[in-house]
């Protein structure tokens, strides 16, 4: 692994560590009213319904695309404190939940135990399901803009090498920017130099300051996506396209119909 990429791994899980120390519900949903000063019983049950008729668009989508889904054995990557990975669980016969933040998986612990399901299990990293079975469907929202692209893009590989035969996916990535409307939604190349500079600077003071931890925004690159997924055997995607405040973004749907094997 380059030295960029390291640096850029473990700030970002440094940065999602904290979010789930700090402020957990927020750094997966980020509205004030999830704040954890203000997460009172209304909020937190409208945080967990988003999440809820957010699975339900994407089984929709599932089936609209796809035909019918198996969650028999199921994986949410990133799955933050729960959010999306309990109406998952509620439908599968296994279910697994991946998070950098060792914090987040606490909590996500706590809100499975809540919601009566003895069918998921938890773990920080993909390698942990090394040596499993592979998996019917696989889901990931609102996770892997907050990852630098060059690592993003190897969790996809990964990702799409954990799917079973008949397997299906939900994907989902930025990869433009509204405000950038002028140039086709990229970042102009100055425009990157000065976020890198900034980033590194701001991340000293965050911490001198005591505010709030790091929340990247990346933008993918759609060819090397679907480079990924055409060498992966995938022989058809669909899309639904995403707009979370100017961050444009695709959900994609996707089934294997002969499994994949790493390469």
């Amino acid at each position: 692994m380059r030295r960029g990429l390291r640096v850029a791994r473990v700030s970002t899980d440094t940065e999602w560590e904290s979010w789930g120390r700090l402020d957990p519900h927020y750094g997966v949903l980020a509205h004030e009213r999830f704040r954890r000063h203000n997460l009172n019983a209304p909020a937190l049950e409208e945080f967990f319904r988003s999440g809820r008729e957010q699975f339900a668009q994407i089984m929709s989508d599932c089936r609209h695309f796809l035909g019918p889904v198996s969650t028999s054995r199921a994986l949410d990557f990133g799955c933050g404190v729960g959010r999306l990975l309990i109406p998952l669980a509620e439908t599968a016969g296994s279910c697994y939940g991946i998070d950098v933040s060792g914090a987040m998986l606490r909590e996500a612990a706590e809100n499975c135990s809540k919601a009566g399901l003895g069918n998921v299990s938890l773990a920080r990293d993909l390698s942990a399901l090394e040596g499993t079975e592979p998996f019917s469907f696989i889901q990931s929202y609102i996770v892997l803009q907050h990852i630098p692209a060059a690592r993003g893009l190897g969790i996809i590989r990964k990702l799409l090498s954990l799917l079973a035969e008949d397997g299906v996916a939900a994907l989902h990535v930025t990869y433009a920017r509204r405000k950038y409307a002028y140039n086709l939604g990229a970042q102009p190349a100055v425009r990157r130099v000065i976020r890198e500079f900034g980033r590194r600077s701001g991340r000293f003071m965050r911490r001198l300051m005591s505010v709030d931890p790091e929340m990247q925004m990346n933008a993918y690159d759609v060819n090397r996506i679907m480079f990924l997924f055409q060498s992966a055997g995938v022989p058809t995607a669909n899309l639904r396209f995403t707009d979370h405040s100017g961050n444009l973004g695709v959900i994609f749907y996707l089934r294997c119909p002969r499994g994949v094997q790493e390469r």
